[in-house]
């Protein structure tokens, strides 16, 4: 099974592709493309449209993905970042949906009790692996997104 892990942010959204065979996990695109820069001129209803355009490019090349596991903001103080990165969880359900995928959202207590963003790096790497690129949290929390996914 292929499962496919995102994590939004203001300027770019992060994407694994980790396959789960019962037992062990792989990250698929470890070595291709895994991060997708927002065009910076852009308002965010135009961030969200690319963004849908852009699942659906990925979609396109791994058509087997069969459930896509979000890594969402976690709750606290409410900036205009966050909220932005809400939207774009939203369309990421809403283009897993149209493509007949299931979708869930995790925090990083569902992923882990304790998890943080100072351990997610560990933990990704541990269980799934890491990308040969861009290697930070936010990928880490696709990646750790993915992982979890796998059991919903």
């Amino acid at each position: 099974m292929k499962i496919l892990g995102i994590r939004t942010a203001l300027t770019c959204f992060r994407y694994a592709i980790v396959e789960w065979d019962g037992q062990v996990a792989s990250l698929i695109n470890a070595a291709d493309e895994n991060k997708l820069d927002f065009p910076a001129d852009r308002q965010i209803q135009q961030k969200l449209q690319w963004l849908y355009s852009e699942l659906e490019r990925i979609y396109r090349i791994y058509p087997d993905i069969s459930k896509v596991a979000i890594k969402m903001n976690q709750f606290g103080t409410e900036k205009m970042a966050n909220r932005f990165s809400t939207h774009m969880d939203g369309v990421v359900m809403l283009s897993a949906l149209q493509n007949g995928k299931t979708a869930d959202t995790f925090l990083y207590a569902n992923i882990q009790q304790g998890m943080s963003s100072k351990k997610v790096l560990a933990f990704a790497e541990a269980n799934v692996g890491r990308s040969d690129k861009y290697w930070n949290a936010q990928m880490a929390d696709a990646v750790a997104a993915a992982w979890t996914g796998r059991d919903k």
